[in-house]
């Protein structure tokens, strides 16, 4: 059963879930409101695609397959198959890239993988090519 105001999200391979709280909807309360209508540009004109950039992961003889598989899964949000092949690419390749993603998410998932890495204790390289944020 899904606790009040919360709604369960499920993975792609329908194996887990995580409850995820219900933002509460930010529409104005005013019956008045009107958005306002004088603009010099359109949607088009105003939207920009981010550049993506390559997420890296490194073999090493010291991190644990169970680390990276994990960060695979948690971090970047692989299925375990998926996860599993990506680890045997990086094996046998000696690394691999994991994602494309935006620089910003990008950046946001390395620095969660080193942490975690150092926290456990594990010299895990990862990098990113292309733009990077400071």
């Amino acid at each position: 059963m899904t606790p009040k105001g919360f709604i369960a999200v499920v993975d792609k391979s329908m194996t887990r879930a995580r409850y995820t709280q219900v933002m509460p909807d930010d529409t104005p309360s005013d019956s008045d409101f009107e958005p306002a209508e004088e603009t010099d540009h359109t949607r088009e004109e105003s939207t920009m695609i981010a550049a993506k950039v390559k997420v890296w992961f490194f073999d090493d003889d010291k991190t644990p397959v169970d680390f990276v598989m994990f960060a695979l899964e948690n971090y970047f949000g692989y299925d375990e198959l998926t996860a599993k092949a990506l680890v045997d690419s990086i094996r046998d390749e000696g690394k691999a890239v994991v994602a494309e993603l935006p620089a910003i998410p990008a950046e946001i998932a390395r620095r969660r993988v080193v942490e975690a890495a150092e926290e456990s204790g594990y010299p895990f390289k990862i990098e990113i090519e292309g733009q990077q944020i400071v």
